[in-house]
């Protein structure tokens, strides 16, 4: 969710790819569909509706792969310069670090003063300040997790890679990192069916980085990938295959894993056949999207992942993605409690489309604000934290054309 489609450093960052900002609008928005849904289906195609919806998990995916990318990339080009870790350090709290702690100063600490909600109590909020929520998720389930703050166990994961995987790379070669990320798919699969036998559910495994970093590494393999020779090439060949053998293991996912229903209390992303099937085949779809996306001469204006609509979700999917959970909770606290929407022609879906868009709208225009007014500040500050590569440092790759 934070990773910079700008701050692919050498040698990609000559060539700016606007299409990472769709690919990232596109992973917030169909996160956000999921959240703003709020309907009871009642009948076929409000169940249908319904369905597509809660499919919206999968965008969490999609950010993984597109950070793994991103952050592989900017760390192996850093590798040769100075400032190696106190560079990516820095510039990753600039953007992190001050619209989250905002966020959870007004979450724990104002919000309660307006009488919007009881205080929290201080051990939660501990592990939530530590970026250590997913624990909380895992181990106590959705229970255990402030309010409004159900979401940040994604950005736990994410913050945690982050500290980890700069020194994996500073270490490694890259052909021993290829290995490394290798294994540590591997290691996510048996890693999530132990979850499932040994705690006999699946949120562990839903939420931990031990148990998702299949995603985040498969990303580091395709930013290995494009700083090889004739990678254009080898890519065009790979992404019918990623295709073919995602849309393979989605068909099988959904062959065996039932359509639940509200009451079964067992969410699909949580069953043991989507998370040892489903989530290798959106890892695998997400790949081939994210590896379409970078692909030179594809995007031409006017293309999916081109529309300025997504580009510009993209932009601020980062507060749009920390600020949109709030937001939905106080429209069916407040507007739509329990989720009674108004039928039209007997259907809520019409109502369900106004309330999705109204609501997108009004977190975008949130995001904007936090943007303009807080965020960009302390991006300002990234310039005192440059990368810088050896004087003839050989550039890995060059940005195709």
């Amino acid at each position: 969710m934070t990773g910079s489609t700008r701050e692919l450093s050498p040698p990609l960052q000559s060539s700016y790819m606007p299409a990472l900002d769709g690919v990232r609008g596109f992973a917030v928005l169909v996160v956000m569909i999921l959240h703003f849904t709020i309907l009871s289906p009642t009948n076929g195609s409000e169940g249908l509706f319904a369905l597509g919806a809660s499919l919206g998990w999968a965008g969490v995916d999609l950010f993984f792969v597109l950070s793994g990318f991103l952050i592989t990339g900017i760390l192996i080009d850093a590798k040769s310069g100075e400032g190696y870790f106190r560079t990516f350090y820095m510039r990753r709290a600039l953007r992190i670090f001050p619209l989250y702690y905002a966020f959870l100063i007004f979450i724990f600490w104002i919000w309660p003063l307006l009488g919007s909600s009881a205080p929290e109590p201080l051990e939660p909020q501990l592990w939530t300040l530590g970026y250590l929520g997913n624990f909380l998720f895992a181990f106590n389930g959705w229970e255990g997790v402030p309010g409004h703050t159900t979401h940040l166990w994604s950005l736990a994961i994410e913050e945690q890679f982050y500290f980890i995987w700069p020194l994996v790379v500073f270490h490694t070669s890259r052909t021993t990192l290829v290995r490394v990320c290798v294994a540590a798919i591997g290691v996510a699969w048996f890693t999530r069916l132990g979850f499932h036998v040994g705690l006999g559910h699946g949120i562990a495994g839903y939420a931990l980085l031990p148990a998702r970093m299949d995603a985040l590494a498969l990303g580091g393999l395709l930013s290995v990938m494009v700083r090889s020779p004739g990678w254009v090439e080898s890519l065009r060949a790979s992404l019918p295959r990623m295709v073919g053998v995602g849309l393979a293991l989605l068909v099988t996912t959904c062959a065996l894993t039932p359509i639940l229903t509200p009451g079964d209390g067992l969410l699909p992303p949580l069953q043991l056949h989507v998370q040892l099937l489903g989530y290798p085949a959106v890892d695998l779809l997400s790949l081939a999207l994210v590896g379409y996306a970078i692909l030179p001469g594809v995007h031409r204006e006017g293309t999916l992942l081109m529309n300025p609509i997504l580009r510009k979700l993209g932009k601020y999917s980062y507060a749009l993605y920390l600020l949109h959970i709030p937001l939905r909770n106080v429209l069916i606290e407040r507007i739509f409690p329990g989720g009674a929407l108004p039928t039209l022609f007997g259907s809520q879906i019409p109502a369900q489309i106004v309330l999705i868009v109204g609501s997108v709208a009004l977190t975008y225009a949130v995001a904007l604000l936090s943007w303009n007014l807080f965020e960009k500040h302390f991006l300002t500050l990234k310039r005192h934290f440059e990368y810088r590569k050896e004087p003839g440092s050989p550039a890995a790759l060059q940005a195709a054309s």
